[in-house]
C-alpha cells in the first residue's frame, strides 16, 4: 500500500470510518448484491478499517458463510475486533497485514473492498496479486468514489472553500480522486473479465441531513495533512463550527449538496 493513509489512525478517524459507512451502506449494500454476495459465500475484504463494509458482508452470507477482512493498521484492526466482540458477529474475523504480504491457505468465494483502491500505488497489481485466493466461479467486487463532481447548487462560497481543502488534502496525500472513473482499466489491467459498472450519489438537503457532519468529519481528519502541505491553517478552517455554518448556509439558501460519485464494479471469474 501507499506510505500512508491521507486520514491518519486517531480515534476521532475511527468515529469517523462508522459514520462515513452508515452514510454509504445502502449503496454499498447494492453493489455487492449486484455482484452476487450471497448466503454460505467466503469473502475477503481488502483494507477493512474498522470493518464496516465486513460486518455489512457477513450479515449478507450469513451463519454459513465467513468474512475475513485484512488492513494494514493494527489499531483499526483491533477496533473491527472489539466491535464485532460487542455485536456477537461470529462469522466474521479481522487480520493485521500489508496487501502485498498477505497470504493465507484459505480459498474465497469473493473478494471485496470500499475506499481502498485509491490508496494504492498499483491496484491493479494488487488486484492480479489476490487472484490466487479465489476459487472458481468466484465475485471481484469494488466500490470507490469520484471526488471531484462533488457539487452543490446553488453553491455557497463555503462549499467551494471545503471542496478545494478537501482535494488539495487528498492530492497531496497521493490519492486517486477518480478511482471510481477507473475501475474499468484497474479490472482490465488486472485481467479480471470486463466488470459490470454501475454509480449512484448522496444528494443532501435540509437540516436533518447527515451531510454536513460527514464533510466537517473528513476534513477535521485532512487536517493535519492540509497543515503540512501549507495548504490552510486550523484558524482559516474553524473545524468546530463548520458542520453547523455549512447547516445554516445550506437549509437558509434550500441549497442541495452532491456528494461523492460512488462507482462500483463487479466481475466473476470463470
Amino acid at each position: 500500500m501507499s506510505s500512508s493513509y491521507p486520514l491518519g489512525y486517531s480515534e476521532s478517524e475511527a468515529q469517523r470510518l462508522a459514520k462515513q459507512a452508515a452514510f454509504f451502506e445502502d449503496l454499498t449494500e447494492d453493489v455487492l448484491r449486484r455482484a452476487g454476495i450471497a448466503a454460505g459465500m467466503h469473502v475477503l475484504d481488502l483494507g477493512c478499517g474498522v470493518g464496516d463494509v465486513s460486518f455489512l458482508a457477513a450479515r449478507m452470507v450469513g451463519a454459513d458463510g465467513t468474512v475475513l477482512g485484512i488492513d494494514r493498521n493494527a489499531s483499526s484492526i483491533e477496533i473491527a475486533r472489539k466491535r464485532a466482540a460487542l455485536e456477537n458477529i461470529q462469522n466474521v474475523l479481522f487480520e493485521a497485514a500489508e496487501l502485498d504480504a498477505f497470504d493465507t491457505a484459505k480459498s474465497f468465494d469473493a473478494l471485496i473492498g470500499r475506499f481502498v483502491l485509491l490508496y494504492l500505488p498499483d491496484p491493479a497489481a494488487t488486484l492480479r496479486r489476490f487472484r490466487k485466493f479465489l476459487g472458481h466461479n468466484c465475485v471481484v467486487a469494488f466500490h470507490e468514489m469520484d471526488m471531484e463532481p462533488v457539487s452543490q447548487i446553488p453553491a455557497s462560497e463555503l462549499f467551494n472553500q471545503v471542496r478545494a481543502w478537501i482535494l488539495a488534502a487528498f492530492r497531496a496525500g497521493g490519492a486517486e480522486l477518480s478511482m471510481g472513473s477507473k475501475l474499468l482499466s484497474v479490472f482490465l489491467n488486472a485481467g479480471l473479465p470486463r466488470p459490470t459498472m454501475i454509480a449512484a450519489s448522496r444528494v443532501e438537503s435540509g437540516p436533518d441531513s447527515q451531510g454536513y457532519s460527514y464533510i466537517a468529519q473528513t476534513l477535521r481528519s485532512l487536517l493535519p495533512l492540509l497543515e503540512r502541505a501549507g495548504a490552510a491553517t486550523s484558524e482559516e478552517i474553524a473545524i468546530d463550527t463548520l458542520a453547523e455554518r455549512f447547516r445554516q448556509e445550506t437549509v437558509a439558501s434550500e441549497r442541495v449538496s452532491f456528494h461523492p460519485r460512488m462507482g462500483g464494479a463487479w466481475s466473476r471469474l470463470p
